[in-house]
């Protein structure tokens, strides 16, 4: 009996040794799967934080391409004012030339008959024409106000809180929240935001100058062949030449004037230099003016002897013709939205973030917790909880997306120049970038963290 006693003793040790190992082995695995759960979370969240910085970017870059399509819609709008303006000016020149000849030839039998039906169906083209372009010249001006103020500054204003719900949502939709440091951070990003871009107005230039002398460059070189010069040369040298010249100019930056005029020049003078003889065959104008700028005459073509008879009659064909035909005056260029001091160097790149952080609370995440509060106890003595330490109420991530200006993938401009960044290209585009120092300080200041800034690492990659 001792013997058997001896051994049901030894059994039930081993039981209870056992039993106080698998504990342990339980708590690790424990530790082990909440382990791997909150690093799992982890991913998450750096995975959504990526997502929703790089929708709101997204959005940001969308809004720079669309005020760019706005500027680009613009210099179209005054181009093809510019080319009414021309066909206006062109069709009252034309009129006057077939009006002129037909005083010659309608005392010659058939030959007058032919030439005043022609000039009859000319006026009557005139006549439509000076009566229905202006109305388009209304219309152009309409939208350009409606592309400025709604579909520029209107946008604009709402760019970052877009761009902020966007990532909120597609935070969401990947399992977490923005955490609270994002009030900072859309505050920072509203700030880099509203700072990127400017309106250039009348007097918004360096130094208070005009500042849409850009766009108006841009429009002058849109400009076609026709609406640029309308001008030609043809004679029999020095007997005799005709002579035409015309073309349609911007005047300062309140009138689009178009002039066309003729002369038939005779008998050249060696002497002097010039023909003795000079006859007004045609002429003619129009213009969508500013009072200020209505009788200025401008470079209209290559030619440009506007101080010449025909020359003179044809400024003030378009002068008389605007007053009666035109019935609002042409209110010139409109604000526009572009870069604020752009760079115009490659070394001096416009780069704009935007920086979100999310958290997945920790409720959120799926761990095994211990109700009862057991720990395992280790060797030493120490005791080692299951329960994960979140520091506090989760796990965060915080991401910077960066928009940035870069023409599409192997499509180089034609001339083999710079690209530079503007709002006349819509070449903005978003990526992935690491966190700069400002985002990183907000963050930690919002947990009571003390950021050095030394120690926070190199610069952003967006600048």
């Amino acid at each position: 009996m001792a013997v058997q006693y001896k051994k049901e003793v030894i059994r039930g040790q081993a039981l209870v040794i056992f039993m106080g190992f698998a504990a342990a082995m339980v708590a690790l695995f424990l530790v082990a799967f909440n382990s791997g759960q909150v690093t799992n979370s982890k991913m998450r969240a750096m995975n959504a934080a990526d997502a929703a910085a790089y929708s709101g970017a997204v959005w940001q870059a969308r809004t720079l391409n669309f005020e760019a399509y706005m500027n680009r819609a613009m210099v179209v709008n005054e181009v093809t004012i510019a080319q009414s303006v021309s066909l206006r000016s062109w069709t009252s020149y034309l009129d006057r030339f077939v009006t002129n000849v037909n005083y010659i030839t309608r005392f010659v039998p058939y030959l007058g008959a032919a030439t005043s039906a022609v000039q009859r169906v000319i006026s009557g083209i005139d006549t439509a024409v000076q009566r229905a372009l202006p109305i388009a010249d209304i219309a152009m001006r309409g939208l350009n106000l409606i592309e400025h103020q709604v579909g520029q500054v209107g946008l604009n204003a709402v760019g970052t809180a877009v761009a902020q719900d966007l990532a909120l949502n597609v935070a969401r939709l990947n399992g977490a929240e923005l955490s609270p440091a994002n009030v900072g951070l859309f505050l920072n990003n509203e700030r880099k935001w509203l700072g990127f871009t400017q309106t250039y107005s009348k007097s918004s230039g360096p130094g208070g100058r005009e500042g849409r002398t850009r766009i108006r460059q841009v429009t002058l070189d849109s400009r076609d062949g026709f609406t640029t010069a309308r001008d030609w040369k043809a004679g029999l040298w020095p007997v005799f030449e005709l002579r035409k010249q015309g073309g349609t100019d911007l005047i300062n930056f309140d009138s689009w004037k178009g002039l066309d005029s003729a002369e038939l020049r005779t008998s050249w003078n060696f002497v002097k230099g010039r023909w003795d003889t000079r006859v007004p065959l045609g002429w003619g104008g129009a213009q969508s003016y500013s009072p200020n700028s209505k009788s200025q005459v401008g470079r209209h073509g290559n030619i440009n002897e506007w101080s010449n008879q025909d020359g003179r009659l044809a400024n003030s064909e378009a002068n008389g013709k605007n007053s009666k035909n035109i019935k609002t005056e042409f209110q010139g260029y409109r604000d526009l939205k572009d870069l604020k001091k752009p760079p115009y160097q490659p070394k001096d790149p416009y780069k704009l973030p935007f920086s979100v952080e999310v958290v997945i609370k920790k409720e959120a995440i799926p761990v095994a917790g211990t109700a009862l509060k057991a720990n395992a106890a280790l060797i030493d003595g120490s005791k080692l909880s299951a329960d994960p330490n979140f520091g506090g109420s989760g796990v965060y991530a915080l991401a910077t997306a960066c928009v940035s200006f870069e023409r599409p993938y192997r499509s180089p401009r034609q001339d083999g120049k710079e690209e530079y960044p503007s709002l006349f290209n819509p070449y903005w585009r978003a990526s992935l970038a690491t966190d700069g120092k400002d985002a990183r300080m907000i963050v930690d200041a919002s947990k009571g963290l003390i950021s050095i800034p030394n120690l926070l690492g190199g610069d952003s990659t967006c600048g």
